[in-house]
């Protein structure tokens, strides 16, 4: 398990659904975030704090662990029950519950075998349907992790079938968690089964405060400048395994004093070594969601056209493949469907700059030996900052678009990310009026020159639209002049 960093807004969420849980007013929560961004550790960390408490159990299930229907009702009922039993003080040991007869026997000691016998037989409709009656009997609460759900659309109805059960039940919440950040928005978004079910938590990376905090304590011992400390924040976008993985490579190269130029040396091998973790991690991640692609080559190349020059049409990836038009739009709608790329206006994009740049470099077989080269080293540092932390937005897609839905509820419109050429917005609504969203997610004020520049760009592209200006840690006073006077409307974290 990666060190858990902390993560105080996210956890007071969760406390929420734990606490409205005990008076019966229980509400749902979706974690959503990418791959190794801290999901697991959290969701434990909660687990591991709050498990003591009177009167709840909270069982955890990894989705991806099981194979089956049949193997997922199995591990869902074992997690509910050993997490009973330890509550009532029985003797639970997980290495006697590997098959329904440890269950059945599990079941007896605690008085409900009836219970167990009917779901080891019937559905999961049963299972859900049973574990209230298990809990009432015990007289317990529950809030169910259910870590990687997305993984559950493998099951035929699954979805439908548990949201049958979701709305009717007063003694279990659920806490569930994804990775696939589109499957999991698509799961949860309007005509789907659990639409308006679940309160959503995107976790992006760490605020550069807590990532600094967390390089200073994998790098004691270590002599490290402020200005390595912020880059290392830069750099893996507060991510706490990128971070971890950086940090862990400065330690193994012995380094007694630390500068920019190490934490770049470090972060470049990590990413472009196969001995690095961050290469193992985009690699995984890679083709993991080409595996289900029956034309994978064809993805593979497409991909990596998008990595040499990104924001191509539709016509301009087919020209560039030698394949009709026809046959190219299956393959980018198969993408899409993935984490990988995203559609803004017709042209094609990365949603991750870090994922580009590294596929764009890996088939460039660099050694570490060569990552010392200087020439080389300054070229890359060049190509680095260039195509990866300009191009990278102050925040996650998973935040920004939280921040797009809260605020488009707010003024009853519906945000889209809006690019044409070199023109780019955070959130653009059309309708009677043209609405302009602006969205700063950094550890200072917005000032009065940032809003100047909003309204002059919104203005300049739109003519007269209604802006709006969204900034986590708030406004300058000489800000809220300006934005009165250009007619921004300004909105802060706490007016969500």
């Amino acid at each position: 398990m990666e060190m858990f960093v902390n993560r105080r807004r996210e956890l007071r969420v969760l406390e929420g659904a734990l606490n409205a849980l005990g008076k019966g007013e229980k509400f749902n929560v979706a974690v959503i975030g990418p791959r190794r961004i801290g999901k697991t550790e959290l969701l434990l960390k909660f687990k591991e704090t709050h498990e003591e408490g009177a009167g709840c159990v909270i069982p955890y299930l990894n989705v991806q662990r099981t194979g089956s229907v049949e193997s997922f009702k199995f591990a869902y009922l074992r997690e509910l029950l050993y997490e009973a039993a330890k509550k009532r003080g029985f003797d639970a040991e997980r290495s006697k519950l590997v098959d329904w007869d440890g269950l059945l026997v599990l079941g007896a000691k605690l008085g409900v075998d009836g219970e167990v016998t009917a779901i080891k037989r019937g559905s999961i409709g049963e299972l859900f349907e049973l574990q209230e009656e298990i809990l009432k009997k015990l007289d317990l609460k529950a809030i169910f992790i259910l870590d990687e759900f997305q993984d559950t659309v493998r099951f035929p109805n699954f979805l439908e079938i548990m949201r049958s059960t979701v709305e009717k039940q007063k003694a279990v919440a659920y806490i569930i968690s994804g990775s696939a950040v589109r499957m999991m928005e698509k799961i949860l978004s309007p005509k789907k089964p659990f639409f308006g079910q679940f309160r959503r938590l995107y976790l992006g990376g760490l605020p550069k405060e807590d990532s600094i905090e967390l390089a200073k304590a994998m790098l004691s011992g270590v002599k490290v400048s402020n200005a390595a400390l912020e880059l290392i924040h830069r750099l893996t976008g507060g991510n706490p395994f990128y971070i971890s993985a950086v940090c862990r490579r400065l330690t193994e190269e012995g380094f007694e004093r630390v500068g920019s130029r190490e934490v770049y040396v470090a972060f470049l091998t990590e990413l472009l070594s196969e001995s690095g973790d961050i290469y193992s991690h985009l690699d995984y991640v890679f083709n993991e969601s080409l595996s289900r692609a029956y034309k994978g080559a064809v993805h593979r190349e497409i991909l990596l056209i998008l990595a040499r020059e990104e924001g191509l049409t539709l016509s301009e990836i087919s020209e560039r493949l030698g394949k009709p038009s026809g046959e190219v739009s299956n393959y980018m709608k198969f993408l899409l469907r993935t984490d990988l790329i995203t559609k803004e206006n017709k042209r094609y994009y990365f949603t991750d700059k870090l994922m580009r740049f590294w596929l764009g470099k890996t088939y460039l077989g660099i050694t570490e030996l060569e990552l010392r080269r200087e020439k080389l080293l300054r070229e890359l540092i060049g190509e680095l900052e260039e195509k990866y932390l300009k191009a990278r937005t102050e925040l996650g897609k998973a935040v920004e678009f939280m921040v797009r839905e809260e605020l488009g509820k707010r003024f009853g419109v519906k945000f889209e990310p809006y690019r044409r050429g070199d023109v780019e917005f955070d959130g653009v609504a059309f309708g009677e009026r043209t609405y302009v969203l602006e969205i700063k997610w950094r550890n200072r004020p917005v000032g009065a020159k940032d809003v100047e520049k909003f309204a002059r760009r919104a203005k300049s592209e739109f003519g007269e639209p209604v802006m709006v200006m969204f900034s986590r840690s708030g406004f300058t006073e000489k800000a809220r002049e300006v934005a009165e006077r250009l007619g921004v409307v300004l909105v802060g974290d706490k007016m969500l």
